[in-house]
Formats: C-alpha cells, structure tokens, sequence
C-alpha cells in the first residue's frame, strides 16, 4: 500500500479490523494490525495524529488484555 492509498475510510476499515480482533481474543493479530496502522499514519500523517496515537492506545490495550488472558491460564 502506498502512502497516497491512507484514506480515512482506509483508516477506518483498519481500526475496525483490528478492534475486531481484539473483540475475539486474537491480541497479537489485533496488536501487529493496530501496530502497523499506527506507524502508517505517522508516515503519513505526521508523528503526533490523533489517529496515530488512537492506534498505538489500541495496541497498548490489546498488549494488556492478551497479558491478563495469559494469566488467567
């Protein structure tokens, strides 16, 4: 994907994507998706958009329940 490709909607579908993920438990697939969105944006977009940050929030978030999960076991 080029940079030129990073719609909102692109953004969008994106974060859906990876909060579906999140939602079935599939953390490391939800935290590479949110990862990667994040680090597109800022390509894009610059280091500090809200959408970046709004990614990186989501990877944190993955990264902590798949850790709670793991506890669990």
């Amino acid at each position: 994907m080029s940079h030129q490709d990073l719609t909102e909607a692109e953004v969008q579908r994106r974060m859906a994507e990876a909060a579906q993920a999140e939602e079935q438990g599939r953390y490391r697939k939800a935290t590479h998706l949110y990862d990667q969105l994040g680090k597109d944006i800022q390509a894009r977009h610059g280091r500090f958009d809200s959408r970046a940050l709004d990614a990186f929030e989501g990877m944190a978030r993955a990264i902590h329940k798949g850790a709670e999960d793991e506890g669990e076991r």
